[in-house]
């Protein structure tokens, strides 16, 4: 067994890397960086696992700002980014797309919901519809921390190509949140990590509760009725398939643009045994002990 559990916080991953290399730590938690993934699956004597997590990072569309106002608009939006590039590019393929703010990880998910494919194209062809085939000024939100500060800048490209005039405003941690809870901002960078039940990223999200200075910056108000009937609702069929309704109408109504589901990684030695790997950020290490 384990007697004592000491945490290290390492903030570079470099760092951890060397570090459980020469075997200074037993294990690397939250492992994101595709170098360090691919690194640590290459190095002898270390095991690397991976799962799907409950978090998705998002688009916030503020939908009391002209023209986000309009679906047309926002769904148009919705098929300029190209997810499989930011995830293929940036990600090296370490992260899965998403098209609903759920995950697999939730037995609530359904994937059977309104998608928007990259077409540029119909992108174009929906802003024209909406009257701005000349486009609009845009401005994309977020927090200067990794990954946060970079994956804007592929989407601000893609929303260019079709002729919104995009820019980036990179914020450190307190402006931000400071920002964020204002809610007067056109849209933000929000990833979304809490507990197990799909009630934790749905009412966050699109609950009028969850108003600034709460994290519905869309200020999203057309699905209070059914998240009321999920939460009253004790038959587990019967709730799921309020969620799905959920997820139909927000995936529809498009205030939120899901780009990504996160996938969960850590390493460790081959020393360790009784690893369990979660779908939360968190570590579990009871029932966890050291060979040799």
């Amino acid at each position: 067994g384990v007697n004592e559990v000491i945490f290290r916080v390492i903030k570079d991953e470099t760092a951890a890397a060397i570090a459980i290399e020469n075997r200074e730590i037993d294990i690397f938690f939250a492992l994101q960086q595709p170098e360090m993934i691919a690194r640590m699956r290459k190095t002898k004597g270390v095991v690397v696992t991976e799962r799907l997590a409950k978090s998705t990072i998002n688009l916030v569309l503020n939908t009391t700002i002209k023209p986000l106002d309009d679906v047309r608009v926002r769904r148009a939006m919705a098929h300029a980014i190209n997810r499989k590039a930011l995830i293929d590019g940036y990600f090296k393929g370490t992260k899965n797309e998403a098209s609903t703010v759920l995950t697999p990880a939730f037995v609530e998910y359904s994937d059977e919901v309104e998608k928007y494919p990259y077409d540029p194209a119909k992108a174009k062809a929906l802003l024209k519809e909406a009257g701005l085939g000349s486009g609009f000024k845009f401005v994309i939100t977020s927090v200067g921390l990794s990954p946060y500060d970079k994956i804007p800048v592929p989407i601000a490209e893609d929303l260019k190509d079709i002729g919104i005039d995009a820019s980036i405003q990179v914020l450190e941690r307190a402006a931000y949140q400071q920002a964020r809870s204002k809610g007067d901002i056109q849209s933000c960078i929000t990833g979304l990590v809490g507990p197990p039940d799909p009630d934790s990223p749905l009412v966050s999200l699109y609950s009028t509760k969850s108003f600034p200075p709460g994290l519905n910056t869309s200020r999203y108000d057309k699905v209070d009725d059914l998240l009321e009937k999920a939460a009253t609702t004790t038959d587990a069929a019967a709730r799921k398939a309020v969620y799905h309704e959920i997820l139909k109408r927000t995936a529809s109504d498009q205030p939120v643009i899901p780009l990504y589901q996160d996938r969960l990684f850590l390493a460790h030695t081959d020393g360790v045994q009784g690893l369990v790997q979660n779908s939360l950020f968190t570590m579990q290490s009871y029932g966890v002990s050291l060979k040799g």
